[in-house]
């Protein structure tokens, strides 16, 4: 499963020959499909999967002339012969129908949020971990902001003790801003500091 063990687990595609399209193909048809981020501007595989995801419309279906661009593009990028060629493109373009779980990630744009982000955010995307799996993984990562944006949401139901669990865990870590953003969240101090609570940070 894409959640070995308990592990989430995320394709990393930089540069890259055919069989990486190969392997795209395996994880986002997999059942849970596995997410997927494409490192645009590395070259190869990469740049020909984020080229044909910019031109992949909801749909999934590129427009006749753009096909045929890419099928040059598979063509002259790994030097295959006509039939390899299309049916590697046949290959992409079922990648396509699950476009939602490959993010492309362009390094060399201003705008561009880091590397450590685009994999983080593929994984709360694509894959169905539990909110509470989820502020684990932030917490891990030190990552404030997608905390804030994705998962600390309004409307999101909290079993009791979730959030005292990802407490316990922002002390351990020294995370003041996570504790702060909990505290915000309705983690009650008085409730939380049990005596065992309290020899357990002591013991840390």
């Amino acid at each position: 499963t894409g959640m070995g063990q308990g592990v989430p687990v995320v394709g990393l595609v930089v540069e890259g020959g055919p069989n990486v399209i190969l392997t795209v193909w395996e994880y986002v048809r997999a059942s849970p499909a596995v997410p997927v981020v494409v490192c645009e501007g590395t070259g190869r595989a990469a740049d020909i999967l984020a080229f044909t995801h910019k031109h992949t419309g909801d749909t999934g279906e590129l427009r006749p002339q753009v096909k045929e661009e890419v099928l040059v593009m598979i063509q002259n990028t790994f030097n295959l012969g006509q039939k390899q060629s299309s049916h590697l493109c046949h290959i992409l373009m079922e990648c396509m129908e699950r476009r939602e779980s490959i993010t492309i990630f362009d390094a060399e744009s201003e705008e561009q949020q880091d590397i450590d982000l685009a994999i983080l955010t593929a994984l709360l995307k694509g894959t169905n971990m539990s909110a509470s799996d989820q502020l684990d993984l932030a917490l891990a990562w030190n990552r404030l902001d997608i905390a804030k944006k994705h998962i600390l949401v309004y409307g999101q139901h909290w079993k009791v003790g979730a959030l005292e669990q990802a407490m316990l865990d922002a002390l351990v870590m020294d995370r003041v801003d996570f504790v702060k953003l909990l505290i915000e969240h309705g983690v009650n101090m008085h409730r939380f500091l049990t005596i065992s609570r309290l020899e357990e940070l002591y013991n840390t």
